[in-house]
């Protein structure tokens, strides 16, 4: 299934946009800014918390955070030069398994970030794996607008009365968005929300477009979400680590009623690429 192609006014924006994220995860900018500062508040609260004299080195916590940071970096080089991948179908576009299963990337990237977790899920039998994009600086509901289209059209392609839904980043709050205020509710069989800012992040701050201001602590959107009444049809599950930079766990990415995995030693996008993430959602959805 093949989506309308943007206009090229949207193309040109994510250009732009993709070379200011590559141009960030070459250089280290991200990851290690942001870890740098979780490590610091982590350790600060820690101390406070245990009433440690300020010089006291954790060296095993900071070498842990050293090399979740690093691990991190890797990471985000190597999603960065797949990027002109997501212009080819993803493994698992030709798969035959219980129901379609679209991914939906994250803030300023691609569906090339899921070709580790769709080769995983084809090669457990399940798909069609596709991937939605969607125009990262515009409206979340706007994304979820176009989501729904794409459903009902895959729908009536492949003839199968439900799809299962995996989003990455803004991608799962874009799925949510669909199934609590669309309609969706029932339509998507299974939701997964990786590391997924469900009540906001101030990371968002720094961003450009609607984001900025949809996906901040606190906002409207985050509001109406929250206050939106449970899905009784679709199963939620709520993938986050306690290591994300970008969405802090606890504080951002929990929902009531949901299933959570938690992990403890993966960033933002390490979820993505992680075996014991894939298996937890091969389990889900098979």
């Amino acid at each position: 299934m093949r989506q309308r192609r943007h206009s090229p006014r949207v193309l040109a924006w994510r250009s732009l946009i993709a070379a200011l994220s590559d141009v960030a995860m070459a250089s280290g900018v991200y990851p290690l800014v942001p870890h740098a500062v979780l490590a610091a508040a982590r350790l600060g609260r820690e101390r406070e918390e245990a009433g440690a004299a300020p010089d006291a080195p954790p060296f095993s916590r900071e070498r842990s955070q050293i090399g979740i940071a690093l691990r991190e970096w890797g990471v985000a080089v190597r999603m960065s030069a797949a990027r002109p991948l997501g212009f080819l179908p993803l493994p698992g576009e030709g798969g035959h398994g219980p129901r379609p299963v679209i991914v939906l990337h994250g803030y300023a990237m691609n569906r090339a970030n899921f070709r580790p977790l769709a080769s995983r899920l084809a090669e457990a039998g399940l798909g069609p794996v596709l991937g939605f994009e969607y125009w990262t600086l515009g409206k979340t509901g706007a994304a979820a607008k176009r989501l729904a289209e794409y459903i009902e059209e895959v729908r009536v392609a492949t003839e199968c009365d439900q799809v299962d839904l995996i989003g990455h980043s803004m991608g799962g709050v874009v799925g949510r968005y669909y199934v609590s205020l669309l309609g969706g509710d029932g339509v998507v069989a299974n939701l997964i929300t990786i590391g997924s800012p469900h009540t906001g992040t101030d990371v968002s701050a720094v961003g450009l477009g609607r984001p900025a201001k949809e996906l901040i602590l606190g906002s409207s959107l985050m509001q109406r979400l929250e206050a939106s009444p449970p899905p009784s049809r679709t199963r939620l599950t709520v993938i986050w680590s306690r290591a994300d930079a970008l969405v802090p766990g606890a504080r951002n990415a929990r929902v009531t009623h949901a299933d959570e995995l938690v992990f403890d030693d993966l960033g933002h996008l390490s979820l993505l690429t992680d075996s014991r993430v894939a298996a937890a959602i091969v389990e889900r959805l098979g």
